[in-house]
């Protein structure tokens, strides 16, 4: 009888330090609450993207994770363009995403936030932080407008687009 509560005691002191070393480790990273951060997102934001072409991003919240639906307005005809699910990953404290878009084909990225009006992040194969393809930068303004800019591997912007919120 002794071994067993020795062994449960034993195993509820390493959980228990097993926790307190991840949440320690979490906000020693960032004092930047990533989540709430995150709602800066919600709503329907758009984007003229080209000849006429307008972007529509409608981000929702599921639970303490995001649900971003992307589609582009072509000379008035909708059409699916990206889902993008994104979640704190709470063993890095970093934003994760997953995007599957309308072809079929998906990506995965990497970011933070690196102050409370722009989120950094990097397209990466397979939340590999290796094997960053592009890096990318959300800068909110104000609540209604956002600059989204896409930098190759090297830095140099290559995309930045202007989104205004409107609902």
């Amino acid at each position: 009888m002794k071994t067993k509560t020795l062994n449960l005691t034993t195993l509820m002191l390493v959980f228990f330090l097993m926790c307190s070393t991840g949440i320690h480790a979490q906000t020693a990273k960032s004092n930047l609450d990533q989540t709430k951060l995150m709602e800066q997102m919600l709503g329907t934001w758009e984007a003229n993207v080209g000849k006429d072409t307008i972007e529509v991003w409608e981000t929702k919240q599921y639970g303490k994770s995001f649900i971003t639906k992307v589609s582009r307005n072509i000379k008035g005809k909708k059409s699916p363009y990206y889902i993008s699910n994104d979640c704190i990953d709470s063993k890095d404290g970093n934003i994760k995403g997953f995007i599957l878009t309308a072809s079929g084909d998906y990506n995965t990225w990497i970011g933070s936030w690196a102050t409370e009006k722009k989120l950094s992040a990097g397209m990466v194969q397979n939340f590999k932080p290796e094997t960053v393809s592009e890096k990318y930068e959300f800068v909110y303004e104000t609540p209604a407008k956002m600059t989204f800019t896409v930098f190759n591997i090297d830095g140099k912007k290559t995309w930045e687009t202007k989104y205004i919120k409107v609902k």
